[in-house]
């Protein structure tokens, strides 16, 4: 114990981080729990106490006591994670999203000395790269959450057990989730640093996956590999599900995170190079959907037909989703159809990809209509392919 200060920490037993967080280039708090946390003296008093246990147990709504279990992670409460800082994990995100551009921006310039191999320019920026995943899993981790309380009836200051996440905190981590993933710039890739991200093929410095590795880094894989990791976080089943049975938990006249929001901000931040006709010439050079957007777009067709088809999840959710993404990808035919009306300003790729997007949607649209023929009448479906 550390007199005079308080450790960050509710037990000894919670998955804490190196707190890293910088605030004007200096660190910020501590970097690591200095004692044991109030949960932990609480669990001791249960354990050795000389009167009723239950009186103990009637503690459990106090905030530093509050906790939950490795049997509580991916059900639902957002506070149920590793690795983060639970107070406002958002905020902690967003902090370290901060710490991998601060350090992006100075690969090449202070990271990489003078006589080093490029080649730590490249380990420097993955481990940018994998700071930016694991804040965009915390972020995504909001959206459709529920916080458990373990307070029983009649305990002090209980509160319902089950609290739909406020939707401010939802939008909120939507947004930056969005803003951190989609779009080219949050990548903070250049040609200059590009040119610069080789491997050295020595083992002993980059280890052995790095000398199996080719020397220019697969810059549209490993791109497109994160933002597929993102669309299965915001667009997967269990998400788009609890999102739909939360609208039930909230009532009718308060605000609250809906279905066809979260559809539209996904769909919208996409999509955005078709909500006008391209006002100039586009070249494949130039093009007017850059190469990681079309990968993303393409990703992002494929997720929303497949959750047309009904795959949204067992039960009763999956027809309400099933409708959404009919409708969506209907929408985003219809803005297809008219950037595509006048296409001498469109580039090769640009119009080669919405060309195909067009037609994959309306194939699908129509398989899904033959793929249920069969259910209203009782039979079997009828398959096509």
């Amino acid at each position: 114990q550390v007199k005079g200060k308080k450790t960050f920490s509710g037990s000894v037993m919670d998955y804490i981080p190196i707190n890293m967080s910088v605030t004007d280039g200096k660190l910020a708090g501590d970097i690591a729990p200095l004692a044991i946390g109030p949960y932990d003296f609480w669990v001791i008093e249960y354990g050795y106490t000389s009167g009723d246990p239950k009186e103990v147990l009637k503690r459990v709504s106090e905030p530093e006591l509050v906790y939950l279990t490795d049997e509580d992670v991916g059900a639902g409460d957002p506070l149920a994670r590793r690795y983060d800082f639970a107070k406002d994990p958002i905020a902690y995100a967003k902090s370290q999203m901060d710490l991998a551009r601060f350090h992006r921006e100075r690969l090449l310039d202070k990271f990489v000395k003078d006589g080093e191999s490029w080649a730590k320019a490249r380990r420097g920026y993955q481990i940018t790269l994998g700071m930016q995943t694991r804040s965009l899993s915390m972020m995504a981790n909001w959206v459709g959450g529920v916080h458990v309380n373990r307070a029983r009836k009649g305990d002090p200051n209980a509160g319902s057990p089950l609290q739909v996440v406020p939707v401010e905190q939802q939008r909120e981590a939507l947004r930056r989730t969005i803003d951190n993933a989609f779009f080219d710039e949050s990548f903070g890739l250049t040609t200059e640093l590009l040119q610069k991200m080789t491997v050295d093929k020595w083992l002993d410095a980059g280890g052995f996956r790095e000398g199996m590795e080719e020397p220019a880094w697969p810059v549209h894989d490993r791109v497109a590999g994160v933002q597929s990791a993102v669309l299965t976080m915001l667009l997967n089943p269990t998400t788009v599900r609890r999102v739909y049975d939360n609208e039930f938990r909230v009532p009718s006249d308060q605000d609250a995170l809906t279905l066809p929001e979260l559809f539209g901000a996904v769909t919208g931040a996409i999509w955005s190079e078709i909500d006008k006709s391209p006002s100039r010439k586009f070249t494949a050079r130039q093009p007017m959907i850059s190469s990681l957007r079309r990968n993303l777009q393409h990703e992002h067709i494929e997720r929303m037909i497949d959750l047309s088809f009904g795959n949204g999840g067992p039960g009763e959710a999956s027809k309400a989703i099933s409708n959404l993404s009919v409708a969506k990808l209907r929408e985003i035919k219809a803005r297809i159809d008219g950037v595509m009306k006048d296409d001498a300003n469109i580039d090769p790729y640009s119009k080669a990809h919405l060309s195909e997007a067009r037609t994959r949607i309306e194939k699908a649209l129509d398989a899904g209509y033959v793929y249920n023929a069969g259910s209203a009448g009782g039979g079997l479906p009828f398959f096509m392919f």
